[in-house]
């Protein structure tokens, strides 16, 4: 029997099923390319209708983003779909927009299947990077928030988020309690003693919280000090100005007064531990120690940066004052008022917002202890660090807090409003973000 005919029919369907492959596979190269298109017209969607919506202008969100879409490669038989808030993904809540773009996109060998077209679809999230929150425990160490004591913490009109997968991941002990708007912890809660929760219960189980913040690390000054004026040192009643300059250590131990200039780079420590006023004039400083205050002197910082690369630890018993002013430190962060502290972040730059900024890499505590009459406003930004507030007395904050754990202490009442109804507009954590 002559079986030669089989082969070339069987080669004939090999190859018509090897040609079926590749024009799949045309098809779906040039999906995967109309897709990449299609979430570049969404992002240009969601970031036109995040901005109307930012300001004011809701009633353009629709016009704007399909207009946006359109310049980014979408054709006229796409859509725009914009919902406020989304309608799936991590961020179904307000201050977050969704745009979905769809489009058929015709196909080519995938006719012989009856697929003339297929509708490709791309969607983005974008929103204030807030998100009406003014706490985050980012939990890196896993570790987590605690309330203890008689005192009580109220974060009024925003949001806490706990990172900590652990069954006890907030623990309120004592007499204390904890109030927010909301309250999300990934793990559980555990409230004991005569301590409360609110809203109880809190919402458990959801999805690890993203460090809402990235800002640039700054570079510090540097400087060579070479003589006999390196070492500064005021000990007795003398009023001294320090020009701008580099030193190896300035220290204001008696009852006179300083004022140092901005612009002034320190190798070593500054300290003012007398009765004296230390005074720092607007500009930059770079300080390569500590930075450490306490007797009674009053404390006036100007606007600017300062870099502190040892350790930062205002306390004493003099006012401590300061506007438009960034602390980045390397080290341990100690703020304790037993005068009154009134400091407030700047308000334009890529820090604006941003009242102490922690190094990422930096674990050393923060500790903020206020006995009433306080203001301070801004961001404390320590995503690796633990942070504790102690409020002895009845301490007031417009704070936006960023760390990996938080502590509330002490007796007194602590009332944190968020910074957002400060400085919305400006601050760092209120700019657009794309976020999915």
């Amino acid at each position: 029997m002559d079986e030669s005919g089989q082969s070339l029919v069987l080669g004939a369907v090999f190859l018509s099923v090897l040609m079926g492959f590749l024009a799949l596979a045309f098809d779906v190269s040039s999906l995967f390319h109309a897709r990449d298109q299609m979430q570049i017209a969404a992002d240009a969607a969601v970031a036109a209708a995040a901005l109307d919506n930012k300001y004011g202008e809701s009633q353009s969100e629709q016009s704007d983003a399909t207009a946006a879409a359109t310049q980014n490669g979408m054709l006229a038989s796409g859509t725009v779909t914009i919902n406020n808030p989304p309608k799936s993904g991590y961020h179904e809540s307000a201050g977050f927009i969704e745009a979905v773009v769809s489009e058929p996109y015709p196909t080519f060998f995938m006719r012989v299947f009856r697929f003339n077209s297929i509708t490709v679809t791309a969607r983005a999230v974008a929103g204030s990077s807030l998100s009406g929150g003014c706490v985050w425990t980012l939990a890196r160490s896993g570790t987590d928030i605690s309330l203890s004591g008689n005192g009580g913490i109220t974060v009024q009109g925003c949001d806490i988020y706990d990172d900590s997968s652990a069954s006890n991941a907030l623990t309120v002990s004592g007499n204390g309690s904890i109030t927010a708007k909301a309250i999300g912890i990934v793990g559980g809660y555990r409230v004991s003693g005569n301590g409360g929760i609110s809203p109880n219960p809190p919402t458990t189980g959801m999805a690890p919280a993203a460090d809402p913040l990235s800002i640039p690390t700054p570079t510090p000054a540097t400087g060579t000090c070479t003589g006999s004026g390196c070492v500064v040192s005021n000990s007795g009643n003398t009023n001294v100005s320090i020009p701008a300059g580099t030193y190896t250590s300035i220290t204001n131990s008696g009852n006179g007064n300083m004022t140092l200039a901005g612009g002034t780079v320190i190798t070593g420590n500054l300290t003012n531990s007398g009765n004296g006023t230390l005074t720092l004039g607007a500009g930059n400083y770079t300080i390569g120690g500590n930075f450490s205050t306490s007797g009674n002197g009053a404390v006036t910082v100007g606007a600017g940066m300062y870099i502190v690369e040892g350790n930062l630890d205002l306390e004493g018993n003099g006012n401590l004052t300061g506007s438009g002013v960034t602390f980045y430190t390397e080290g341990s962060n100690t703020v304790t008022g037993n005068g009154s502290m009134s400091l407030a972040a700047p308000t334009s730059g890529d820090y604006s917002g941003v009242l102490f900024d922690q190094a990422s890499t930096d674990s050393d505590a923060v500790r903020i202890t206020g006995n009433g009459g306080d203001n301070l406003q801004g961001i404390l930004y320590a995503p690796d660090a633990p942070v504790t507030l102690t409020g002895n007395g009845s301490l007031n904050v417009s704070l936006d807090i960023i760390s990996d754990s938080m502590t509330v202490a002490g007796n007194g009442s602590i009332t944190m409003t968020n910074y957002a109804v400060v400085d919305n507009a400006n601050s760092v954590l209120g700019k657009l973000v794309m976020v999915e």
